[in-house]
C-alpha cells in the first residue's frame, strides 16, 4: 500500500507544484487546469479556468497530488496536517528545511533532539507543515 498526499490550495497551486518540484528535486508527471478539462463543465468559468484542476509530483518513490479549490467555497489552509521527511544526510536536511522554510514559519527550528541528529518543523510560504527528521 501507498498512501499519496493530496494538497489542495487556494490558486496558488502551479506556483507551489512548481515550488516543491524545485525544492524537493521532484519531476512533474502531468499537471491540467480546470480549463483544461475535457467536456467543459457549467462550473468551469474565466474565475477559476486557470486554477490547477490536477497534477502530479514524483518526488523519488513517492508521489504529490496537487490541485486548487474551484473557488466557491472559502479555502481552510492546511492546519492539521504536516509532511514529514526523512533523511540520513545532516547537512542536507538542514539545507532542505531552510528551503522550505525561506518566506514561511519556522515551528521549531533546526538542531538536535533526544531522538535525532537533526529535526525541525515549519510551515511553508503555502501554508503546508513539514518536518524534517535526521536520524
Amino acid at each position: 500500500m501507498q498512501i499519496n498526499p493530496y494538497l489542495n490550495f487556494d490558486g496558488n497551486g502551479a506556483e507551489a507544484l512548481a515550488h516543491y518540484a524545485e525544492v524537493l528535486g521532484g519531476t512533474v508527471l502531468s499537471q491540467m487546469t480546470f480549463g483544461e478539462i475535457p467536456d467543459q463543465q457549467d462550473w468551469i468559468t474565466d474565475a477559476n479556468r486557470h486554477r490547477l484542476a490536477n497534477a502530479v509530483l514524483k518526488i523519488g518513490d513517492a508521489l504529490i497530488m496537487v490541485s486548487d479549490t474551484a473557488g466557491f467555497e472559502p479555502f481552510k489552509g492546511h492546519e492539521g496536517v504536516t509532511l514529514q521527511i526523512p533523511m540520513d544526510d545532516l547537512e542536507k536536511g538542514a539545507a532542505l528545511f531552510e528551503k522550505l522554510a525561506d518566506g514561511g514559519e519556522v515551528r521549531m527550528p533546526f538542531g538536535p533532539t533526544f531522538w535525532a541528529k537533526g529535526f525541525g518543523m515549519c510551515r511553508d510560504k503555502f501554508g503546508v507543515g513539514w518536518m524534517i527528521n535526521v536520524e
